[in-house]
């Protein structure tokens, strides 16, 4: 009884000992609660307030209050952004009020906009901002790739394949002819648009770790200030520079696994078998089923592969002295989902930003450098994977058995077109290769050799020094370069197909080289003067400077046109069957061949054709940025450019630009609202742009051309080369847009959300266009010229949300829409055809005519039975005269998109993110011509075996000037979807650590019976299919 009581007692003691421990333990925390409010008495929703050194943490309500449960000792940080954190000691207190003060640096935000920057708030042009971060620019494997989606108005369309080519156009089409592809300034420096013999973008080239920001100047009022290459807008690429303090280690690694989304669907061995037996023209007893195989190939596998990539990138940034620098290399490979292409990219750049003089005098010197090395399989394999022969094997093997080119005889050779399946004749033991027929897909990439190597640096040194006696007043000067050396090379296996069809049947292994060097050197010096009249209330910005640039280019190739290339070995004569097998001769005639080219430029010893061109431009500029009360905005800029693309009377174009800007929120009306209403800024703009890239770099001058090789007369001592006169348009002139634009900047709920509303007007005049000239008024049939005039108008709309701010949870939104109406308004009362489609002359699917958007479909209208298929060579009589010719074909729907949408959204739980962008394109429509092609089926049994595309109608001829062919392209797309975790701070908060996966294009949405429904020009003759890629990576710093 005694040990029982003992008991109870003990179990007693330990309870009241276990409550007062937990009414202790209670007592060590309180509830800590009240308001957070912005500098104006305002409440903040979603501020953060977080437990210093814990993971205890609360968010405001929508009236700014909180409640949060902390030690009596804790320190609370408060932070939201816009706006400084803030640390408060709890001190025992359990109601604590906190103003947040604006942060500075985010107030005073600049953008880039050409010669300067500007502050966010005072910009009063259509401006974006794209700031990617880690995780973005890890995702990316091009910068265009962070530029999809992010603006409204811009639209990127992205070809197949590792190398990076892209279409970038801002607010539609603005030219006919002349170059459609916006300005981009690499930090500071123009770079030319056009494509390096090897690398065909010049977004190519930049490693996407290494981007600070891009800023996209949409309309005149933003970019007239680079005149007469901005009028289908500006990117300014601003590169990561380094920063002051102790050195940074950033370090990125991805891993990419790409596979073709979708592939054309064709008939396989079984199928295209019994449509074989089943055409009336054949059926099971004909020499085409007879001749069918038994193999069961898909070709379009055979060709197409899984493909495994990867990039690493490395960058230190710091300060060594007085000498701020930020030092970056980078690698990738990327490898193609058709077999044997490739892309191996090395970049390596350093920057250095020293201030000197008491910081009077800032210097900026960067150098970047690039070696690229991309292998390109053969393009014509793609188009013969679906139309190849589905029941014949990828090698047949039939063996060669004699003759002097036969490898047991010391030739080269083993077997008959080195043991690949081809289509052939055999005229009574003598083989040859069928022409025009459709070739072995596997056979082209396997024996066709084709590489380039890249190397391009490009960087400068900008000097701006702010006077001692005037330090408002800075002097900038400018030095770049941008160069790039680029040689190609292509050679192909003897006795393969390709050999066989080219240089006359020659046979033989054959070779060629393209040589290329460019340069672009770039001399800026300009004036600023910023100033604030606080007496006044004025702020003044004034810009006043000279640019010249010059581009050069000189390259050779080893022959002219279609007869480069040459003989590694000597040429061959047909095969002929001998017994069990076939024999195979070198062919005499082909001997003094070796080593020469198959044809000459007479106008080089040596055979090479030369070519070479330079262009200056030559520009003054100015611009003055004035703000009163920092609410009424102003902007002027005037900029002349000449340019020796064009004679003296038309070289030089000016072009003006003026834009105002009311900052509404900050007017005393609107007080009351600033509850709610945080920014509201309305924006008007109005400028002219110039175009003059088209033709060649010298317009005006009268040159001379030696005769093409072939093109020989007889003479007294020989073959004469005639020279004639190359075209020249003397009156080309400027093609000038004018924009109008007006614009409204928004916010509500501090910020919480924000966007913008942008309608404007684009008319572009004295269009460049090279279009055909009178019979006899000119050397050649096609000329640039000046003709008519487009017009643009659209609008457009942005929206950012932050739904949920809590200390666990944030959620971001962002959703933008573009409308763009295109309408050619002028042509002279001309039109003529475009666009291609079916190949050979006159084989236009398009026109360009007065009253109808760029690439419209110019067709005739399909007559369909009561089943609604449509009725082979039956069409509609437009104007009823009973008789079906050009006269019947009408201007129907477009290639341009009426609108352009993106959605996005972002979710961040405590340390994981998952994001996904989703993006749509409406009221595009496409030319089916590789649809068209594999529903033909005239060609199923000519010069060898055609096979067909599945489909539910089939015509027997291609029935090329249909608008069945006109197929609605309108799609949804998912761009991205990523999925991230981010560590904790590693080793004693030295590392910090991220690991994301993702996968872009993984699903598209469209009624396109294509392999794809994003075709820039709209005719649809490409079935490169777009890959789906996953991706794993992580990024460091410490």
């Amino acid at each position: 009884m005694k040990h029982s009581q003992t008991g109870i007692a003990r179990k007693f003691l330990f309870l009241m000992v276990g409550l007062l421990c937990a009414f202790g333990a209670s007592a060590q925390s309180i509830a800590v609660s009240g308001t957070v409010t912005d500098p104006a008495g305002e409440p903040l929703i979603g501020a953060s307030i977080l437990a210093k050194g814990t993971s205890v943490g609360t968010a405001t309500d929508i009236d700014g209050n909180y409640t949060i449960t902390v030690a009596p000792e804790a320190t609370l940080v408060f932070s939201y952004v816009g706006y400084d954190p803030q640390e408060v000691a709890v001190g025992g207190r359990t109601h604590i009020d906190v103003t947040m003060k604006e942060n500075s640096v985010m107030l005073n935000e600049v953008v880039a906009i050409g010669y300067g920057v500007v502050k966010k708030s005072d910009a009063t042009g259509s401006v974006a901002v794209i700031k990617p971060d880690d995780v973005e620019a890890g995702m990316a494997t091009s910068v265009q790739d962070m530029l999809v989606g992010q603006t409204p108005g811009v639209v990127v369309t992205k070809s197949g394949g590792p190398f990076g080519s892209a279409n970038i156009r801002i607010r539609g089409e603005a030219s006919l002819s002349a170059n459609s592809n916006p300005l981009i300034v690499l930090d500071g420096v123009p770079i030319s648009s056009g494509s390096v013999l090897g690398m065909d973008n010049p977004l190519a080239m930049i490693a996407p770790e290494n981007i600070e920001s891009m800023t996209v100047l949409k309309d005149a009022s933003a970019t007239a200030i680079y005149g007469s290459r901005a009028s289908n807008g500006v990117i300014i690429v601003t590169t990561k520079k380094g920063t002051k303090g102790k050195p940074q280690v950033n370090f990125s690694a991805n891993v990419y696994v790409d596979y073709a989304r979708k592939t054309q669907k064709v008939l396989d061995a079984d199928g295209f078998r019994n449509f074989i037996a089943n055409d009336p023209r054949f059926g099971v007893e004909s020499a085409a089923y007879k001749g069918l195989g038994n193999a069961n190939t898909d070709w379009q596998d055979e060709i197409f592969r899984t493909a495994v990539s990867s990039d690493y990138s490395l960058s230190v940034g710091g300060t060594a002295g007085i000498l701020p620098y930020r030092v970056s290399a980078t690698y990738t490979n990327s490898n193609g989902i058709v077999k044997t292409s490739s892309m191996d990219r090395a970049t390596f750049g350093f920057n250095l930003t020293p201030k000197f003089f008491d910081d009077h005098l800032s210097v900026s010197a960067n150098a970047k450098g690039y070696y690229i090395k991309s292998n390109f399989s053969n393009s014509d394999a793609i188009g013969q994977a679906v139309a190849f022969n589905p029941t014949s094997p990828v090698r047949d093997n039939q063996p060669l058995v004699g003759g002097t080119a036969f490898l047991g005889n010391g030739g080269k050779y083993q077997y008959l077109f080195n043991g690949y399946t081809e289509p052939y004749s055999n005229d009574k033991g003598t083989i040859a290769l069928l022409n025009d027929g459709v070739y072995n897909p596997v056979a082209s990439i396997e024996q066709t050799h084709n590489w380039a190597e890249v190397f391009r640096s490009n960087g400068n040194l900008q000097l701006d020094y702010s006077f001692h006696f005037l330090p408002e007043l800075h002097a900038n000067l400018n030095l770049g370069y941008d160069v790039t050396r680029s040689d190609d090379h292509y050679r192909v296996d003897g006795n393969s197909h390709m050999a066989w069809k080219d240089h006359n049947k020659y046979g033989g292994e054959w070779s060629r080289k393209n040589y290329e060097f460019t340069s672009n050197t770039l001399l800026e010096f300009y004036l600023n003067y910023r100033k604030e009249f606080e007496a006044i209330y004025s702020n003044l910005d004034v810009v006043a400077g000279y640019s010249w640039q010059r581009f050069a280019g000189h390259g050779d190739s080893q022959g002219a046109n279609s007869n480069q290339g040459i003989a590694l070995t000597p040429g061959l004569s047909n095969a002929t069957m001998s017994g069990d097998g076939y024999e195979l001769n070198w062919n005499p005639s082909s001997y003094d061949q070796m080593w020469n080219l198959f044809q000459k430029d007479p106008i080089d010893e040596n055979g090479n054709y030369h070519w070479k061109n330079h262009l200056q431009q030559l520009s003054f500029y100015g611009r003055i940025n004035y703000s009163f009360k920092n609410r009424y905005l102003l902007t002027f800029t005037l900029r002349g450019d000449a340019t020796s693309r064009f004679s003296k009377d038309n070289r030089w174009g000016v072009f003006p630009a003026v834009a105002l800007g009311w900052k509404i929120n900050d007017e005393a009306f609107m007080a009351d609202a600033a509850t709610v209403l945080s920014d509201l800024k309305l924006r008007l703009g109005w400028g002219q742009t110039g175009q003059q890239d088209v033709g060649s770099y010298n317009n005006y001058t009268m040159t001379y051309s030696i005769s093409q090789p072939g093109s020989y007369y007889p003479g007294m001592s020989g073959w004469l080369y005639p020279y004639f006169p190359n075209a020249i348009n003397p009156d080309l002139k400027w093609e000038t847009t004018t924009t109008w634009n007006v614009g409204v900047d928004y916010g509500f709920l501090n910020n919480r959300i924000t966007g913008s509303v942008e309608a404007y007007i684009r008319d572009t005049d004295d269009l460049l266009s090279t279009v055909e000239v009178a019979a006899g008024g000119s050397t050649v049939n096609r000329l640039p010229q000046n003709i008519g005039s487009m017009r643009n108008y659209g609008v457009e709309f942005a929206i950012n949300a932050r739904p949920i701010v809590t200390n666990d949870f944030t959620w971001n939104l962002s959703y933008n829409i573009g409308w763009n109406h295109n309408e050619i308004t002028d042509l002279h009362g001309l039109s003529f055809e475009t666009g291609g489609g079916f190949g050979g002359t006159g084989g236009d699917c398009q026109i360009q005519k007065e009253g109808y958007p760029l690439y419209t479909y110019y067709l005739y209208q399909q007559v369909y039975d009561e089943a609604g298929k449509p009725i082979e060579g039956a069409y509609v009589d437009q104007n009823g005269d009973g008789i079906i010719d050009g006269n019947d074909r009408i201007a129907g729907k477009s290639a341009l998109p009426k609108v352009t949408m993106t959605f996005g959204s972002n979710f961040r739980y405590k340390q994981w993110d998952l994001g996904f962008s989703l993006r749509a394109s409406l009221g595009n429509y496409n030319y089916a011509s590789s649809i068209r092609g594999g529903t033909a089926t005239d060609g199923v049994f000519r010069n060898g075996y055609t096979n067909l595309f599945e489909s539910d109608v089939y015509f027997v001829g291609n029935e090329n000037y249909s608008d069945y062919w006109v197929r609605n392209a309108s799609f949804l797309r998912c761009d991205n979807i990523t999925l991230g975790y981010t560590f904790d701070p590693l080793i004693h908060n030295r590392l910090n650590l991220r690991l994301f996966a993702s996968v872009q294009n993984p699903f598209v949405i469209t009624k396109y019976a294509g392999v794809d429904p994003e075709v820039s020009s709209g005719v649809d003759g490409n079935i490169y299919p777009r890959s789906t890629t996953w991706s794993l990576g992580l990024s460091a710093s410490f």
